[in-house]
């Protein structure tokens, strides 16, 4: 994994050259990318197993010890590059997580898998990435969770906390964020007025608290099937949803 990144790393540095498909097109260079994720939502069993495991007959979250490593791995490959102005985001953390390990579909809240990645050696990264999505519609991006082992965006400063806790006064990534629209979801999607109204309140919060650095709207299409995420500013069949505009009026 640390030699992937690498070779990530060096291939999209901005100077590496494509072969043209014939003989008469120019070469392309790749573009550059200095912003890096360290795998996705790993305190969801979705995209990392196990979640718990039994070690001396005591439960401990053994995804934050398989993910210290797997992020270590990321960081150590980029930076390695030697490139100026790498940066590599960990964490990436689901919102919300049961801390169950008994239970049928086993997960991990924020809070405890960072206290838990710092035991297990994570030290060095450049900013801490999260997911605060709400957990209802009728949820605001200032509305506070009711459980206390859910980190939304209302409640973000408790993250904030958490980070400055652990590893001091490292940067803050909200790598996905977004509010789903009725139509056509009518379970999670609120109406298209709001989620425009949302766009602007969600990047306000998130620009008050000084912390963070980069703010990514999932997605930008909604996607086709319904089980999938509707929280797109443009339909599925190209049509601009006010929160497109919304997104133009908050650079």
């Amino acid at each position: 994994l640390r030699m992937f990144a690498f070779a990530a790393a060096k291939r999209y540095s901005g100077t590496f050259e494509v072969e043209p498909a014939t003989a008469t097109e120019p070469a392309r260079v790749l573009p550059a990318i200095r912003h890096w994720l360290a795998w996705n939502e790993p305190n969801n069993p979705v995209f990392l197993r196990p979640q718990w495991k039994m070690v001396k007959r005591v439960w401990r979250p053994q995804s934050a010890f398989d993910y210290a490593k797997i992020c270590n791995a990321i960081w150590g490959g980029v930076h390695s590059t030697g490139l100026a102005g790498q940066k590599v985001a960990c964490g990436v953390t689901g919102p919300r997580g049961n801390d169950a390990p008994r239970s049928s579909r086993r997960s991990t809240s924020p809070l405890v898998f960072m206290q838990w990645l710092r035991r297990a050696g994570l030290k060095r990264f450049d900013a801490y990435a999260h997911h605060p999505y709400y957990g209802h519609r009728s949820e605001k991006p200032s509305t506070a969770p009711k459980s206390k082992k859910a980190v939304t965006l209302g409640n973000i400063g408790v993250l904030i906390k958490q980070i400055n806790r652990l590893w001091g006064r490292k940067r803050l990534w909200i790598t996905e964020y977004g509010y789903q629209t009725r139509p056509p979801d009518r379970q999670f999607g609120v109406p298209y007025r709001l989620q425009a109204k949302y766009v602007h309140q969600a990047i306000a919060r998130a620009r008050k608290t000084r912390r963070v650095d980069m703010f990514i709207w999932f997605l930008i299409r909604d996607e086709r099937r319904i089980s999938g995420w509707q929280s797109g500013v443009v339909t599925v069949n190209g049509k601009r949803k006010p929160a497109f505009r919304a997104f133009q009026r908050r650079r």
